[in-house]
């Protein structure tokens, strides 16, 4: 019978060991509950409500800052900008954006300035023309939204605009945002014109 050398056995028995110590390892590891995500992965939930209120007292905006009444359920507020006193040639922006169950996106943005639509749509919507034909408008809130599409089909957006309100000019207010021009009122994102309807019909 041919002999086992030292060396073989002695390796043999190192990985049989490892085995043994293993086993329990292993389970330990995989009995405990841990999270597979990333920590820079979570996104977090924001409160919108005092930005809110702050840019709808704002007597010189030159419009009423929208917001959701409603969302549908899962949706969450995850950004919330309010760029209401910028430099010179800057466009007065208010913007909320909300992240959906399946972690689509969705943004409203109003924008007062030169070139204020080109400014939204250059970011929300790089590249998107406007769709012809009778899917070119839908009716929401009781507006009517130009519907705007990225060259990938990816990216949607509804665009109206509006004369601007609620400022006091030469007589009050700085006068800066009555010069501003039309407000262009953007809701987009990467959920459908459907759902992008119903988020811009739930403004208020």
């Amino acid at each position: 019978m041919a002999r086992v050398s030292p060396l073989k056995k002695t390796a043999r028995d190192m990985l049989l060991s490892m085995a043994v110590i293993s086993l329990p390892i292993v389970a330990i590891v995989e009995w405990f509950p841990h999270d597979s995500k990333k920590p820079e992965a979570a996104v977090q939930t924001v409160d919108y409500s005092i930005p809110l209120e702050q840019a709808r007292r704002d007597p010189d905006l030159p419009f009423t800052a929208l917001a959701p009444a409603t969302v549908p359920a899962g949706w969450r507020a995850t950004s919330v900008h309010a760029d209401l006193a910028p430099g010179e040639g800057t466009p007065l922006r208010w913007e909320i954006g909300f992240l959906t169950p399946d972690d689509q996106y969705a943004a409203l943005d109003q924008v007062s300035g030169e070139r204020s639509l080109e400014t939204v749509l250059g970011t929300q919507a790089p590249g998107a023309t406007p769709v012809g034909g009778v899917d070119g408008t839908v009716t929401a809130g009781g507006f009517q939204w130009k519907v705007y599409v990225t060259p990938d089909g990816k990216r949607h957006a509804l665009v109206r605009t509006a004369a601007p309100t609620g400022v006091t000019g030469s007589s009050g207010g700085s006068g800066t945002a009555a010069a501003a021009g039309p407000v262009a009122v953007v809701v987009s994102g990467t959920v459908g014109v459907p759902e992008l309807a119903g988020f811009a019909g739930a403004l208020k």
